[in-house]
């Protein structure tokens, strides 16, 4: 009978019009997504090196669509195929007829299960065949590349079709075995938290071989063995079924088969099975027991003929709900898991990150209302449908129907309930989130923040529930309705990002843009905007409700048709009149909504955005050779309004002719735009001038000399500008802030045309008629090197600020405070810098505390937010270690402060200004550092490098040509991890250098434009950061510390101060030639020159004990040297290197590493045999253990004794898939 069976669930899968609707809605999702990436669609666009129709491009798309929330999509789909396969016969109370005729077990059990895969498999086809024919119908445009059919069926039947069967299979097994629906909805709940926890423990570098394997899905075992591999290798290889990838799907199917067996084992093929129960209910027997009891229980009848009788119906019904609602065994499990979760969560930050934050408030309300949410909006899409459909599965819907209760009563005391139960919810949620506080001890807990984010939430889940209640009621299938509830939550997001549909109007349930609670600033006073969207979003979903309550299925009629039919009673006056107040409440929020951000604001998307960039490129091109004079001294009054988030900018620029020709014409670049919130009061050169051109729409001005600007002369520039926000809503983007401003001078005007703000991204250039650009000049450009790259209208100049705050704030500037005063009600600053400094400098303003300190007469200044003091000491101590060691190795520190000023979490990182370094409160304020050893100190580590930044930049700036970070940058990483090494000893650095090289290797991956070498790096991350920080720490253990330092200080010395020309990478590259020995010659051009990528491995290693205890180790390791181009293409070169070679016993108790033998040797054979003599007992050995050098496949450079080291392929453009960091020490 299997063959009928199957035949007959097939039939009834491909009858239904859910089935064509799942795989169209999936269809025309990955069909826009191969539009949008292959650039069919008029949006902006960005480089990539990478092919949208590669094997890895499509496995990318079909696991990873939306991330994991996309898995709860596939889950409802798969429960509402397979889940029900057999549940649907007792559903409609056909299974005796099944059970009683001459059917085996195996074949109803194997033919269901069959016939519904194979309708799920047909489904999920839609994604593979949506995204092929959105590519084809991309081909022959930039990223396409040749159409290759396994390109899209590999990863299909790698993916895809496991997953099906993975999932379907327990699904199905689940609900066959306990005759409930319920299981699986649990299941997919757990299997939600699963993703998030695999997800969780691969953020740490040592678990991701672990986080692969735990994935059901697989999309981390792909991100696990792709995720070195090049854009050259991603274009033209398939995905590997090996390694990891091979065990995870083994592991996963596995899983699926034993649920499988155990379900068919377990499945009773009889009638009178009774469904699983949570709660064990009053037997028949109990209830015969005493016959009065059937009396008490029974309700008692109130006649209520009053004019408030539908309010005591609505209540009644809104209470019965509830406590149905509450009592249901799935909301207990919800709030298990989500109290599990957050548990999970803060401890898994707690092992696996490196710098976790303390428990402050706003960090446990981020982790407890970023849970219960979630798993909030899982329960309430399932809770909706189940109190739609429970009357007709229980077979009351007959009885309901003839009831003198209203439709709206009906929907509304649905809304009602499950409103109160997510009130419950998330009162369960932050009262969890105070309990944890408390229980960590971290800080004052701020009850304000923990009811400001229930009361937030809890309005976003209303319009969930309304919303999720009326799709309900637009279906005539629960199922369905559970998938659809999903596509404004899920679908319509994902599809609007690809194609850059950027608008809050139609951001399903947004809030428009809304800044973090910071502990400096609050909620910034910035929560004007969420009332009037909640007031949107909830006449949107009232306007839906309304529609959900005419239709709503009551009694036998199913259809749409027949339902509309019947709502002609609900269609009254007063219902009608209720319709147009919501409407016009919801027309009027979104007038005014859409007044507020594109009337009075230039709503911008990126392809706007990048249409503006070229025709301002167009319109201004020809002036970029003008000759120009150079801001040599910047004289600024700022004053900071802070509670209308506004400023007023007087400033002074005193221009100077530093070229060797007249200059008659003086271009001047400000902020500007149609509706720009700056609004330049004047703009004037205080000699006889011209003004001969204003263009306000991109902020241009020309000014004509009566007399030309004569070499060695100055002039001076004036500027009044005001900064305001554009409107109501406005005020979130304001650069001033009630509490933690910190605006630059990039605010104000320049001098010249700059082509940095010209459009970079190549493909969008060849759709405006453009010429291709490169990121920067060549690294031996002569015009660009008059230029530094920090600044292309000015040198090095003096500079005096004052700058006015609110009274009860501090105002700081670069600079040595002259003077202050109060007056008006507002603090005055006046800061003066005695010594020239790059024109580069900040304002920030706010209730700082200060910590000070000092060293050799350098005093050390932290202004920060009271209840940050975690981390000042170590920052502190950061300094003086850092001043330290930069003055004996580099030369003398040209300021006598340095002041660390926390500003707010709106922005992540720490900047370097003279003697002056921002730093925002989450960086290092309230990072929690972990003691011991491999250990990363953060705030201490980000602390030096922008210490090193006064030498590194401050002291010598590169031009504006290719390799300029590397002076400063890259030289601050180095400096940096100098001073972290003596702080924390060698083994302590491991850590960081095995991130900085998975990071490096990690971010090649990407590469839009092409890599390039380190000395030519144009401003790209992953290699002035990440590989730079390998190759100077390699460096400098090949030809010593006090080599290196020497030479970099007479780098210094020779260009402190210096430009134009401004020295370039070049020059420093062969200045450390000049230190390194000639036997080390080609490492400094491997190093800096090329890219070089190393794949050292060991081959075999074993170990003999001799007889006198000592152990004889036998050690085969190989080298080899590939030379990559920009797309990581790669070319074998000989091998003829020097590298390290160690054996290693157990680690230390501190947890450090224990070499017994650890020497330099030189590779001049592929691979070589090596044998020690060591006494003690070797654990591990291999080449370059410490990583020095960068290696493909890190992860193999170190085996351990007893185990067979993998074969290694050294195919150089063969990707290599199993080893990535760590993976030795796992």
């Amino acid at each position: 009978m299997f063959k009928e069976i199957c035949s007959f669930e097939l039939k009834t899968g491909f009858k239904k019009p859910a089935t064509y609707i799942y795989f169209g809605i999936l269809f025309l999702l990955t069909l826009l997504i191969g539009l949008a990436s292959g650039g069919f669609f008029a949006t902006a666009k960005s480089d990539s090196n990478v092919t949208i129709n590669s094997a890895a491009s499509v496995a990318g798309v079909l696991i990873g669509t939306g991330g994991n929330i996309f898995s709860i999509l596939v889950c409802i789909i798969l429960i509402s195929i397979a889940g029900t396969a057999i549940q649907k016969d007792y559903q409609y109370n056909i299974y005796p007829l099944f059970f009683t005729k001459p059917i085996s077990k195996a074949g109803y059990f194997w033919g269901r299960l069959s016939g519904s895969l194979a309708v799920a498999v047909f489904v999920f086809s839609g994604l593979a065949l949506g995204y092929l024919t959105g590519t084809l119908l991309c081909v022959g445009k930039p990223g396409v590349g040749p159409f290759k059919l396994m390109n899209y069926l590999q990863p299909f039947l790698l993916f895809t079709l496991p997953n099906i069967i993975l999932l379907g299979t327990i699904f199905f097994s689940l609900t066959t075995f306990l005759r409930s629906t319920m299981a699986s909805y649990i299941f997919a709940i757990i299997f939600m938290v699963v993703l998030v926890a695999s997800g969780a423990i691969g953020e740490d570098m040592d678990h991701k071989m672990l986080a692969a394997m735990l994935d059901p899905l697989g999309e981390k075992a792909f991100r696990y063995i792709t995720a070195y591999w090049t854009p050259q290798e991603k274009n033209n290889n398939l995905i590997p079924l090996t390694g990891v990838l091979l065990y995870n799907r083994l592991l996963w199917i596995g899983v699926a088969v034993v649920i499988c067996i155990v379900g068919y084992t377990g499945f009773n093929f009889s009638q009178y099975l009774q469904p699983l129960r949570f709660f064990k209910r009053a037997s028949e027997a109990d209830w015969n027991a005493d016959p009065a009891k059937k009396y008490d229980r029974l309700p008692k009848v109130m006649q209520n003929l009053s004019g408030n009788s539908r309010w005591v119906r609505l209540l009644h019904l809104t209470r019965f709900e509830f406590r149905k609602a509450l009592k249901k065994p799935f909301f207990f499990i919800i709030l298990l898991l989500c109290l599990g979760m957050l548990v999970l969560t803060v401890r898994l930050n707690d092992l696996f990150s490196d710098a976790p934050t303390y428990l402050v408030t706003h960090t446990i309300v981020s982790m407890v209302m970023g849970i219960f949410p979630f798993f909030g909006m899982i329960f309430l899409i399932f809770s909706a449908g189940t109190v739609i459909w429970r009357n007709k599965e229980t077979k009351m819907d007959e009885l309901i129907g003839v009831t003198p209760v209203s439709n709206s009563l009906l929907f509304l005391s649905r809304l009602m309930a499950l409103s109160l139960v997510l009130l419950v919810l998330y009162a369960i949620a932050a009262l969890t989130g105070i309990l944890l506080q408390l229980y960590a001890g971290s800080g004052t807990v701020d009850l304000w923040q923990y009811v400001v984010a229930v009361i937030r939430d809890f309005f976003e889940g209303i319009v969930i529930i309304g919303a999720c209640l009326a799709i309900q009621c637009f279906t005539t299938d629960k199922y369905l309705g559970f998938f659809l509830s999903l596509v404004p939550i899920l679908l319509l997001p994902i599809v609007f990002s690809f194609l850059q549909w950027n608008g809050d109007l139609y951001d399903f349930n947004g809030n428009g843009d809304m800044r973090p609670y910071s502990d400096m600033n609050g909620f910034g006073g910035d929560f004007i905007n969420w009332p009037f969207f909640r007031v949107y979003w909830m006449g949107m979903t009232g306007l839906l409700c309304m529609l959900g309550i005419l239709l709503y299925p009551r009694g036998k009629e199913r259809s749409l048709k027949a339902r509309w039919r019947l709502s002609k009673e609900a269609n009254t006056f007063r219902f009608r009149l209720l319709l147009a107040l919501l409407v016009l409440i919801t027309a009027g929020t979104g007038a005014f909504i859409f007044y507020q951000q594109n009337i009075l604001q230039d709503a911008s998307t990126p392809k706007v955005q990048q249409g503006l960039q070229a025709a301002f490129e167009k319109r201004y091109k020809r002036y970029e050779g003008m000759a120009q004079p150079r801001i040599v001294s910047v004289t600024v009054d700022v004053e900071l309004f802070t509670k209308s988030k506004s400023f007023h900018a007087r400033g002074l620029y005193t221009l100077k002719n530093k070229i060797g020709q007249p200059i008659d014409t003086v271009y001047i670049k400000y902020e500007a735009g149609k509706k720009s919130r700056f609004r330049f009061l004047k703009s004037w050169l205080q000699v006889p001038a011209t003004l001969i051109s204003n263009d306000q729409e991109y902020g241009v001005q020309l000014f004509r000399l009566q007399q030309p600007l004569q070499p060695g002369d100055s002039i001076v520039y004036r500027f009044d500008v005001v900064y305001s926000p554009r409107g109501l809503l406005d005020r979130i983007h304001s650069e001033v802030v009630s509490n933690g401003t910190f605006i630059s001078n990039a605010l104000f005007p320049m001098i010249g045309y700059d082509p940095r703000l010209e459009l970079g991204e190549n493909k969008a250039r060849k759709d405006y008629g453009l010429p291709p650009k490169a990121r920067m000049a060549k690294v031996d450009d002569t015009l660009a090197r008059r230029y530094n790259y920090i600044s292309h209208d000015a040198d090095w100049i003096r500079f005096e600020a004052t700058v006015s705050t609110d009274e009860g704030q501090i105002a700081l500037a670069p600079g040595y405070l002259q003077k202050e005063w109060k007056a008006g009600g507002r603090h005055y600053y006046q800061y003066r810098m005695d010594s020239p400094i790059l024109n580069f400098y900040s304002f920030l303003s706010a209730a700082y505390r200060v910590k000070k300190d000092h060293w050799n007469g350098v005093a050390i200044e932290i202004c920060y937010q009271q209840g940050h003091e975690y981390n000042l000491d170590r920052m502190i101590k950061s300094v003086k270690r850092s001043l330290d060691y930069y003055t004996k190795n580099f030369g003398p520190y040209q300021h006598r402060q340095v002041r660390i000023i926390e500003f707010p979490r709106y922005r992540q990182y720490a900047q370097s200004f003279p003697n002056t370094i921002p730093y925002s409160e989450d960086i290092g304020f309230i990072l929690k550092v972990k003691e011991g050893p491999g250990k990363i100190d953060l705030p201490f580590y980000v602390t030096a490098h922008e210490v090193a930044h006064q030498w590194w930049a401050h002291q010598v700036i590169g031009g504006d040509v290719q390799g300029s970070v590397l002076m400063s940058e890259t030289m601050s990483q180095y400096s940096a991890l100098m001073v972290m090494e003596k702080e924390y000893g060698k083994d302590g650095m491991r850590r960081f250098l095995k991130r900085e090289m998975d990071h490096y290797l990690r971010g090649r991956t990407l590469e839009g434009k092409g890599e390039l070498p380190l000395m030519l790096c144009e401003n790209q991350q992953y290699i002035h950061y990440n590989k730079g920080s390998v190759v100077l720490y390699a460096l400098k253990d090949f030809i010593g510390e006090e080599a290196l330092n020497n030479a970099l200080r007479a780098y210094i010395n020779k260009n402190r101060y210096y430009g134009p020309l401004y020295t370039n990478s070049v020059e420093l590259v062969n200045d450390l030639k000049k230190a390194t020995p000639d036997s080390l010659q080609y490492l400094v051009s491997d190093l800096f020159e090329k890219i070089t990528i190393y794949e050292n491995y060991v081959k075999a290693l074993d170990y003999k004990k001799l007889p006198d205890g000592s152990y004889k180790v036998t050690l085969t390791v190989g080298s080899a040297k590939f030379y990559a181009d920009s797309v990581g293409k790669q070319k074998r070169a000989a091998v003829n290197d020097y590298m390290d070679i160690g054996v290693f016993a157990e680690k230390k108790a501190n947890g450090n590493e224990n070499p017994l033998i650890l020497q330099r040797i030189k590779m001049v054979q592929p691979e070589q045999t090596f044998i020690f003599t060591v006494h003690q007992q070797p654990v591990k050995a291999g080449i370059d253990p410490y990583l020095k050098l960068i290696d493909r496949t890190p992860g193999n450079n170190v085996a351990r004794f007893g185990t067979t080291p993998e074969k290694v392929d050294l195919d150089p453009n063969k990707p290599q898939l199993n080893f990535q960091l760590g993976d030795a020490d796992e």
